[in-house]
């Protein structure tokens, strides 16, 4: 035999060592699948990862990976993708075999026989799902209050925002309602800040179940919420809302023991051709808020054009 060829032999021989030990001793999941998608091979750091053995996968459809929170529309455009482009990569849940939801970085490529036609895929992928979990909390604390868990003033603006655009398109009303709670620094003085803490978190969570689902409610600061009310096709809908969020703030709380009763004043603005921006339909419930606490608070106010009315 020559020695070229027993070379190349040697040399083809090294380069599938080679390749069955990345594939043994790599940190990321590498699953092969056939086309019909049953499971040809996995590696050690697929059973790490995922929880299964080669055994039990074999044969086997990825689905038993599934985790659910993925809907139609994301594999749709995952396979998409790889009909296009010949991979995808992206990030993705799935369900370990205890159960538990993991989430991971994958990208999955269609692997070409000698003619160019599909012939097997490929997935490798890596466990994420710390780095995941720290930017959905990185996330939690940029857009909601940390004490009632109601979204913030980043959050706000940016639906109100939103909320003005569809507004405007539409030509559907939208308002803000500006809530002042009356009393609250009284209790905060009697009763020490946790139970001001206290009193904020149950009212916080009593004017969250008053609102609609197309509502959005927020702590502005301190003892002030935002809510932001579209969709008001009649004018009907405004007066209920408004004695919801009267009735939600001067219900009982029980407070170190002892009953207490506050109240709120609350200024309504409803967006108008001259308050277009977020920050002026604000400014408007703000002034109107303050005009329900001069005539006798437990009421709200709103604000038209300059003018104030019930």
């Amino acid at each position: 035999m020559p020695a070229f060829v027993q070379s190349q032999d040697c040399s083809a021989n090294d380069r599938l060592a080679l390749a069955a030990s990345v594939f043994a001793h790599t940190r990321n999941g590498v699953m092969i699948t056939a086309l019909d998608g049953s499971i040809l091979a996995v590696n050690p750091a697929f059973t790490v990862i995922t929880g299964y053995s080669e055994d039990e996968v074999l044969g086997k459809n990825p689905r038993i990976l599934k985790s659910g929170r993925q809907g139609a529309d994301f594999y749709k455009d995952m396979w998409d993708s790889i009909r296009l482009h010949g991979f995808w990569n992206g990030e993705a849940w799935n369900r370990r075999k205890d159960g538990a939801h993991f989430a991971e970085n994958i990208t999955v490529t269609m692997v070409p026989d000698a003619h160019g036609h599909p012939s097997h895929y490929i997935a490798v992928f890596s466990d994420v799902t710390k780095m995941s979990e720290r930017r959905r909390w990185l996330e939690q604390k940029s857009y909601f209050d940390t004490l009632t868990g109601l979204p913030n003033r980043v959050f706000l603006m940016e639906r109100l925002t939103k909320a003005i655009e569809e507004s405007k398109a539409s030509g559907v009303p939208l308002a803000v309602a500006f809530i002042d709670l009356d009393g609250f620094k009284e209790v905060n003085d009697k009763f020490g800040h946790a139970a001001g803490d206290n009193l904020l978190v149950q009212t916080a969570g009593r004017l969250a179940q008053a609102i609609r689902a197309s509502d959005t409610l927020a702590r502005f600061g301190g003892d002030e919420f935002i809510a932001v009310l579209p969709d008001l096709r009649n004018d009907s809908i405004l007066p209920v809302l408004m004695q919801r969020f009267l009735d939600a703030s001067s219900l009982p709380l029980e407070l170190e023991g002892i009953h207490v009763r506050i109240s709120a004043s609350i200024g309504v603005a409803i967006l108008q051709a001259d308050a277009y921006s977020p920050e002026e339909l604000l400014k408007a419930a703000d002034s109107a808020m303050y005009v329900a606490k001069r005539e006798g608070r437990n009421c709200y106010r709103v604000y038209r054009s300059g003018l104030f009315s019930l």
